[in-house]
């Protein structure tokens, strides 16, 4: 590997890592992923010269799409989702609840593949929108409605009454009293 893409994988390696990791949900598979992103960059470094970045996202994103594949023809990959409880709808409970950092996590983790890679890119990341579609490869429009339909699932995950509400004040505007 030549020092100056070795360089540039050294500055970027903290961003692949939090990518990785987002997508996986575990250390371990984040470092699976990058390893065998860098290992595939030594094959053809010549072929990503000028687009380094953007290569090492999408095999990063392409790999982890392929490990659960191969987890899901292994294991029930899901199992764990499909016995989870759902949360209390107690009002009395949850009046003010505070959500963790891991729940959100867990949140993102559930959300559909395309969406939570865009949200990663943008709202964890820093990239700008036409960053993120250059990136993935993708028309800015695609990535914008695919963050905005990710930030709605965790805002209705987070605040479940939230469109209720919503729509309670709405009719009451609409009715033409102030």
């Amino acid at each position: 590997m030549s020092d100056h893409v070795y360089q540039q994988v050294v500055v970027l390696m903290p961003k692949l890592r939090r990518f990785a990791y987002g997508l996986s949900g575990s250390v371990e598979n984040a470092d699976d992923l990058i390893q065998e992103a860098c290992t595939r960059l030594l094959s053809c470094m010549s072929e990503v010269e000028g687009y380094l970045e953007r290569w090492l996202y999408r095999t990063i994103r392409n790999l982890h799409i392929d490990q659960v594949r191969r987890m899901a023809v292994k294991s029930r990959c899901h199992d764990d989702l499909a016995g989870r409880q759902p949360a209390s709808t107690d009002g009395n409970l949850q009046v003010e609840s505070l959500i963790t950092l891991r729940q959100v996590r867990d949140l993102i983790g559930e959300l559909p593949e395309d969406q939570r890679v865009t949200l990663l890119l943008v709202g964890v990341e820093g990239y700008s929108y036409r960053e993120a579609s250059e990136l993935l490869g993708l028309p800015i429009g695609t990535v914008t409605s695919r963050v905005a339909r990710a930030r709605q699932k965790l805002t209705d995950a987070i605040y479940p009454n939230h469109d209720r509400e919503t729509e309670d004040l709405g009719e009451h505007h609409g009715s033409g009293s102030i």
